[in-house]
């Protein structure tokens, strides 16, 4: 696997599978942080407004791919999967920890989602990051934490 598609499987993790991490943060005002996530990062991400904006982008980028778009349209609510993943990654960077979804096995286990479809979500999110001119750096940060969750993604 070249450098590039293991970049790609990471942010892949880090978007899908990041729900799963919501049993690790106690309810709480703040969270810390995912370990090897700067205390300050949700600041250099402009906070929640920042996350959001990067969401908006990431599901513009998903809606016109055609590898995966059609996910989203079948199965998903696109508005809420915005707020979803402005909640969570939120709480990944350090914020509050408000996500109310579901865990990513219960959220992917009937999608049937493959390798290929799971590097195009990563696409579409570092496309996002430099459609608002975010350091690749801190979209890494947060790939890395999450990344651990595939499994509970990509299930074909």
């Amino acid at each position: 696997m070249n450098r590039k598609s293991v970049t790609a499987t990471l942010l892949a993790a880090a978007l899908l599978s990041g729900v799963a991490m919501q049993s690790a943060f106690a309810a709480e005002e703040k969270t810390n942080p995912i370990p090897g996530i700067p205390s300050n990062s949700l600041e250099m991400w402009g906070g929640k407004d920042g996350v959001h904006e990067w969401a908006v982008a990431l599901f513009h980028y998903i809606m016109l791919d055609t590898r995966i778009n059609f996910l989203f349209k079948e199965f998903g609510n696109p508005e809420r999967q915005i707020f979803l993943n402005t909640q969570l990654e939120t709480m990944v960077l350090g914020g509050p920890n408000e996500y109310q979804g579901a865990s990513m096995t219960a959220a992917h286990a009937d999608l049937n989602i493959n390798m290929e479809q799971f590097n195009a979500v990563v696409e579409a999110a570092y496309n996002a990051c430099e459609r608002i001119n975010l350091h690749y750096w801190a979209c890494n940060q947060v790939i890395a934490a999450l990344a651990p969750f595939t499994d509970d993604i990509v299930t074909r």
